[in-house]
């Protein structure tokens, strides 16, 4: 029996078992906050509430190619029998959600990438990276269009982790 490559999943998942975003913080943009900041908020209240389908939203495009591609290999690996989607390929464990953000603060924002840093409650410190996303429009507008996404980092060969379409070993 084949299994589908984890690589994605795990890689998210051990991403995401640092993050633990404040009990009542909200998703909208908070007005004092730079936007790289509210998205790095966003990202961390879905890995508390197990929100996949909301966190998707806010991951970079090839992290998303990355998922739907896996998604696709799952499902010819069940032989068509039904269509595996590619929030059912990201589980979220491992998150104390007693454990809330106590800070976020943007540490830079060159206007392609920016780096939030996450303090949580219990002392521990988060970076994440996100990238400015240009989104793709039909007029010629000179307008800066697009939005930022949090960066998932593949994760590379040898550490511990099947790259994707490798047989396990």
């Amino acid at each position: 029996m084949r299994r589908s490559p984890p690589s994605i999943a795990l890689a998210l998942t051990l991403t995401l078992a640092v993050l633990v975003p404040s009990f009542g913080a909200s998703l909208g943009r908070r007005a004092e906050e730079s936007e790289p900041v509210a998205v790095a908020r966003i990202f961390a209240e879905t890995a508390r509430r197990g929100d996949v389908a909301r966190m998707l939203t806010v991951l970079e495009r090839p992290a998303v190619e990355r998922l739907e591609a896996a998604a696709e290999t799952a499902s010819d690996q069940v032989g068509g029998r039904r269509s595996i989607l590619p929030n059912e390929m990201l589980q979220i464990v491992g998150t104390d959600r007693t454990v809330a953000v106590a800070s976020a603060e943007l540490l830079d924002d060159d206007g392609e990438t920016a780096h939030v840093e996450l303090t949580m409650t219990d002392g521990r410190s988060v970076r994440l990276e996100l990238v400015w996303e240009q989104t793709i429009t039909d007029d010629d507008s000179e307008a800066r269009v697009g939005s930022w996404k949090i960066r998932i980092p593949v994760p590379s060969p040898g550490h511990g982790v099947n790259p994707v379409g490798q047989p396990d070993a």
